[in-house]
């Protein structure tokens, strides 16, 4: 009797807690101004969310079959969507929004491609009147 109330407990903690995670990234959506900080609070709220949820369900059900396929389900989700939000992230950076003297593309031993952004205020204001000076 005792067994099933600490599950309880441990289940509804876990809950509350992935269901807190959720809104906290959907308020962090509409808070966010830019892109890149919205997509990082989406892709966190996915992740530990989903986590507490499954593992809150998982103390409901205990272990059996149920247990497996929601593990097998936070696996999925652990593997596709830090890689889709990193993906996303990487075309707002290659979208032609940031200019590309900004943006540096480097390689490694292993000829992988690394993006960064140097957001450094003086190259921002030099390519900016750079551009102006095209115009004119």
């Amino acid at each position: 009797m005792t067994g099933q109330w600490i599950r309880f407990v441990l289940g509804t903690l876990f809950l509350a807690l992935g269901i807190f995670f959720i809104v906290s990234s959907v308020v962090g959506n509409y808070r966010f101004k830019f892109a890149l900080n919205r997509m990082h609070s989406a892709a966190l709220g996915d992740t530990l969310g989903l986590g507490d949820i499954v593992a809150g369900m998982c103390f409901y059900h205990g272990l059996n079959a149920t247990t497996v396929k929601l593990l097998i389900i936070v696996a999925l989700v652990w593997i596709t969507s830090p890689v889709a939000s990193h993906l996303i992230m990487l075309m707002e950076f290659t979208s032609g929004k940031y200019s590309s003297a900004v943006h540096e593309e480097t390689s490694d031993e292993q000829g992988l491609e690394h993006y960064s952004v140097d957001m450094k205020r003086s190259q921002l204001e030099k390519l900016r009147a750079e551009e102006k000076e095209e115009e004119k």
